[in-house]
This record gives structure tokens, C-alpha cells and sequence, in this order.
């Protein structure tokens, strides 16, 4: 048998189905394509395309890998407000301070030469035959509690707790008062702790005058409309 005898067998890549390429647009998968067809000396091409398709109105997209941002809620978790602080007042006197700072009472009381906090308010009492120091006590709070730091006073401080015994406090002590009790710093002056419950009312030089009252008219006198009514 001769090599002539027996036909060749010609064995052709099949060509890829053609796919529509507004689905592929439609899509934002990236497309892998074999080429089809041949190079003009005959050979088979092998390169293989890329092809990304872009989506309609996707030029500003995010860039890759950025995660979607969602729209910010309502702080919902939002930190609740602090609570009103609620101090006790001293009365000395016809006066009434609350302890929202440091009350210093003395004959003539000067500031510390070290402040920690807020500057103490300064309140001087008489002293007719020098019972009283100069800077006697010192009065700030604790809490809903006041404390009564005596001042290293020549002649100390009485403390009367509600209830309880009286004592006299060593000079330069500090001791815990609570509402009701009274201290007394000599020269019949005494500092009178009062609830931290109680609602303080400004000092009267700072209330504004009340409005005279309406007076009856003279008799024969007509009432206006607003009076009649």
C-alpha cells in the first residue's frame, strides 16, 4: 500500500461560539476570549485577550478593594448627662453660701498661700474681744457631707451635731459635719450646715424690685376695662 493511497485527516480547533457582548457588558465579570482565526503565515495563534468591560456610568466607582460606606446613623449611644452635683450650704449670720467652693471664716481671713481647686470665698465675722482668728476655719465639701478644717485657731472650734454631744476640735483637725450641726468659732459666731437638698435663694441685693401694687382709683374715678374684669 502506498503512502498515496491514504488521505490525510485535517483536525480543525472548532471555533468558539459567539457570545453577545451586551451580555458581557452587562456584566461586570472580566471576559476571557480565545482569538479565533489564524496569523497571515498560517500558524494558529495561542495569545489569549483580556478583556474587562465597563459598566454603564461606572467611571467614579471606588477604587478596588474600599469597602462600601454606609450612612451614618442616629448617635443613639450617645453618653447620658452627668448628674446635678448637690453640695451643703453654711449659714453664718443672716448670709447663706453653698459650698460649690471653699469658704474661709475668719476676724480677717487671707487666702492660703497654696490653692488646690477653686479660690476660697472669703467671709469675716466680728470679733469684739478676739475669740475668733484671723483665718479661723476652713469649710468645703464632701459630697453631701461638709467638712470643718480648723485653722491651728488660738482659741479651737466647737462642733454640736444634731443629736449628738458636743466636742471641741483640736486646732489644725478636720472633721465630717453633716446637716444640722452647728459650729461655733467664739463671739457668739456659729456656722450652721444646711441640707444639700435645700434650694438656696440668691442674696436680696441681687433680686431685682418688685412692682409697686395696684392702688384702688379715687372714688368718682372710672375703673378701666382691664380693672373691671
Amino acid at each position: 500500500m502506498r503512502d498515496d493511497d491514504i488521505d490525510d485527516t485535517v483536525i480543525r480547533r472548532p471555533g468558539a461560539p459567539r457570545v453577545d457582548s451586551s451580555v458581557d457588558d452587562a456584566l461586570g465579570d472580566t471576559v476571557i476570549r480565545p482569538v479565533t482565526g489564524g496569523h497571515p503565515d498560517g500558524s494558529a495563534a495561542e495569545d489569549t485577550i483580556v478583556r474587562v468591560p465597563t459598566r454603564p456610568g461606572a467611571g467614579g466607582g471606588m477604587p478596588d478593594g474600599a469597602a462600601p460606606r454606609l450612612p451614618s446613623a442616629p448617635d443613639l449611644l450617645a453618653p447620658p448627662t452627668a448628674p446635678v452635683r448637690r453640695v451643703p450650704s453654711i449659714r453664718i449670720g443672716d448670709r447663706v453660701l453653698p459650698l460649690d467652693r471653699p469658704v474661709i471664716v475668719g476676724r480677717r481671713p487671707a487666702l492660703p498661700r497654696i490653692t488646690r481647686g477653686p479660690t476660697p470665698e472669703l467671709v469675716t465675722v466680728p470679733s469684739a474681744t478676739g475669740q475668733v482668728s484671723s483665718s479661723h476655719v476652713l469649710v468645703h465639701a464632701e459630697g453631701e457631707a461638709a467638712v470643718v478644717d480648723d485653722l491651728r485657731s488660738t482659741n479651737g472650734t466647737v462642733v454640736r451635731p444634731a443629736g449628738a454631744a458636743p466636742f471641741r476640735m483640736p486646732a489644725g483637725a478636720s472633721n465630717v459635719v453633716l446637716t444640722g450641726t452647728v459650729v461655733e468659732i467664739g463671739d457668739g459666731n456659729v456656722i450652721e450646715v444646711l441640707s444639700p437638698h435645700l434650694r438656696v435663694a440668691p442674696p436680696a441685693g441681687d433680686l431685682p424690685p418688685l412692682p409697686p401694687w395696684p392702688s384702688d382709683p379715687p372714688a368718682g374715678q372710672p375703673r378701666t376695662p382691664r380693672e373691671r374684669s
